[in-house]
């Protein structure tokens, strides 16, 4: 027969020794955890973004660079907002948050203020200049873009800019838009007459002025293949070649 076998402890000496040892043991090897986990651990997996980093001073450097300064060192970039400076060139940093000097984490924006340069400037002269390069040419010096219109011009190829307003070597706010006229070539003496058949009446008008013609007679006449309204036929032949202005007759379906 197995023998059993029974320890007999005091109840004073278990609650007043035993167990106060045993929370004493657990707290100081927690405590022994908690320090091999921080010291030796956490440091050989804590990733290289966490880093602590100076912020450069970005005052009055063009913000391209600015932002180039800001990545060498693991930060980042954004624009807040653009304002006028009459001391800041265009496109150079203003003011920024967080400021130069501080020390914050790798992988952090820096937001910055850009200038926008004076606000009153000197309209440009890009007179016959093509519209595109008018146009960078504009915005580039801060000017905002206004209505475009075109005309006829005996002297500038389709597409440049015959006028410019406010005028050049204006001193204007930028907030004011420039418009431009943009030249559509040596207006012509001849136009296409275009194909009216099928066409309603309105339809055909349109297209009548859109080519430089002009709509003449209209005469009514009985059709029963063609809905009412619709052009049956047209004084000049679909493609003909026509002194501007010229007047096209049409003949309009009517039904009884």
């Amino acid at each position: 027969m197995k023998k059993s076998y029974t320890i007999n402890i005091p109840v004073g000496l278990f609650w007043k020794v035993i167990v106060p040892s045993a929370v004493i043991l657990c707290i100081a090897g927690g405590a022994v955890g908690i320090f091999i986990v921080d010291k030796l651990v956490m440091p050989g997996i804590v990733h290289n973004d966490r880093q602590i980093v100076t912020v450069p001073d970005l005052a009055n450097k063009e913000w391209e660079k600015a932002r180039q300064q800001l990545f060498d060192v693991g930060l980042r970039l954004q624009i807040g907002s653009r304002q006028y400076d009459e001391k800041i060139k265009r496109d150079n940093v203003i003011s920024q948050q967080p400021a130069a000097g501080e020390k914050v984490k790798k992988g952090r924006l820096v937001v910055a203020v850009v200038s926008k340069g004076s606000e009153v400037g000197a309209v440009p002269d890009v007179r016959k200049l093509p519209e595109r390069k008018a146009v960078l040419e504009l915005r580039k010096e801060g000017f905002i873009i206004g209505k475009k219109k075109r005309d006829f011009s005996d002297s500038l190829e389709k597409d440049m800019v015959i006028q410019v307003s406010p005028a050049p070597g204006s001193l204007v706010s930028k907030e004011m838009p420039v418009d431009l006229v943009i030249s559509d070539g040596v207006k012509p003496t001849h136009a296409d007459v275009p194909n009216l058949i099928g066409e309603s009446l309105l339809d055909a008008k349109k297209k009548i002025e859109d080519s430089g013609l002009e709509l003449g007679k209209i005469d009514y006449k009985n059709n029963t293949t063609l809905s009412p309204g619709t052009v049956v036929s047209q004084s000049v032949p679909p493609g003909s070649s026509v002194a501007l202005k010229s007047a096209i007759n049409v003949v309009v379906s009517v039904t009884n």
